[in-house]
């Protein structure tokens, strides 16, 4: 349960949490302006003996605490707005009906559709507004006819409704405006957050992006149980071929194996640019088996890339480590596991794979990140 000036549960990391966090405050905002108005009307009322509108706007005031403590418990905004307009809905027709004090009722009206339009939005705020004129169209067209409503002249009928109208239409159009630059900054937040998770060179992600499919990764294992395992590819000798060909050919090369090592994963998995000539896969579903099986074939499809189609002369080949993700793990721990057998790896002569078990067995121990 939160108050109005309580800090967010979680960052504003993006547009959807501002936005909601913007709903938040208007809510509870309307709420403690309606709520002392109601509160100081109702106080009037008892005291200059009008107890019908006291009683009446004491239980607006009743029913707008109530949702408001609904919001409080649940923060289901959506639910709340149409209970805040159902409230005001009926507070406009007991307005017309009665007459209020003195015959200015009605003039509450006004507010009452800006605020049914700002929490409903845009479309069905401004239905819900046309409803209300409709609405009271009717009781003001026929309702001194049957005694339904106090004497108004048919000026301030006409002028009401007509002014009602305008005043809708306007809040309609600052809504629609104020959703509209919503959505493209929405859009261009988007833009951002992709940029930003990106490898600009390759377009894989990068460190950032692949965190972030990491924590999902591990939150998917332990629903259901299953494992994934993570794959370090480096290509071998990739400096001195930066030194030979210089480094806009090297930014080739870069391209042509993210492009072929995505060619060779699953679309379950996760590529990413790791640093320099170095990339990370995420293996869904894989265990350390499944996974050196998927490594081995990438490596021979870039040992075996025709010399066609490759931009240098040599053959060029990669080294890869590999390691099982373990309940409990830590990104850090799971990729230093995987360094270790991409260390290996080089150690026994490039263009291989090894993994966690071969690092155990190198090192006469074993392998603790099976435990």
């Amino acid at each position: 349960m939160r108050s109005l000036f309580s800090q967010p549960r979680q960052a504003l990391n993006d547009f959807n949490s501002i936005e909601a966090e913007r709903r938040r405050i208007q809510y509870h905002l309307i709420f403690l302006i309606g709520a002392f108005f109601l509160a100081a009307f109702a106080m009037a009322s008892y005291i200059n003996l009008r107890y019908e509108v006291a009683y009446f706007l004491s239980g607006s005031l009743l029913a707008a605490i109530g949702i408001n403590l609904f919001v409080l418990k649940t923060e289901n905004h959506k639910i709340a707005a149409w209970l805040y307009s159902t409230v005001m809905l009926v507070q406009v027709v007991y307005l017309i009906i009665s007459g209020g004090v003195e015959a200015t009722g009605p003039l509450w009206t006004y507010p009452i559709v800006v605020i049914i339009i700002s929490l409903l939005g845009h479309l069905h705020g401004y239905f819900l507004s046309l409803f209300v004129i409709a609405l009271l169209s009717v009781l003001l067209g026929f309702g001194d006819d049957y005694g339904l409503t106090p004497q108004y002249s048919e000026t301030f009928k006409i002028r009401f409704i007509a002014t009602l109208f305008a005043l809708s239409w306007l809040v309609w159009s600052l809504e629609y405006s104020r959703a509209k630059a919503a959505a493209l900054l929405n859009g261009l937040n988007k833009q951002i957050l992709d940029i930003s998770r990106r490898d600009q060179l390759t377009g894989l992600l990068n460190r950032r992006g692949l965190e972030e499919n990491f924590n999902s990764e591990v939150n998917r294992s332990l629903r259901v149980n299953q494992s994934f395992s993570l794959a370090l590819v480096d290509i071998d000798d990739f400096k001195a071929m930066n030194d030979r060909y210089g480094h806009l050919l090297g930014d080739e090369i870069l391209k042509q194996i993210a492009n072929l090592v995505q060619s060779q994963i699953r679309n379950i998995d996760t590529l990413a640019r790791w640093g320099g000539e170095e990339f990370a896969i995420l293996l869904d579903k894989s265990s350390l088996a499944d996974a050196v099986y998927i490594a081995d074939k990438i490596r021979k499809a870039i040992q075996d890339l025709d010399r066609e189609q490759s931009l240098i002369s040599e053959r060029i080949t990669i080294s890869i480590g590999v390691a099982e993700y373990q309940p409990g793990q830590s990104m850090l721990e799971l990729f230093d596991a995987a360094d270790n057998a991409l260390y290996l790896a080089k150690r026994c002569g490039k263009n291989c794979v090894r993994t966690t078990e071969d690092v155990a067995r190198e090192n006469g121990r074993p392998d603790l990140s099976l435990v």
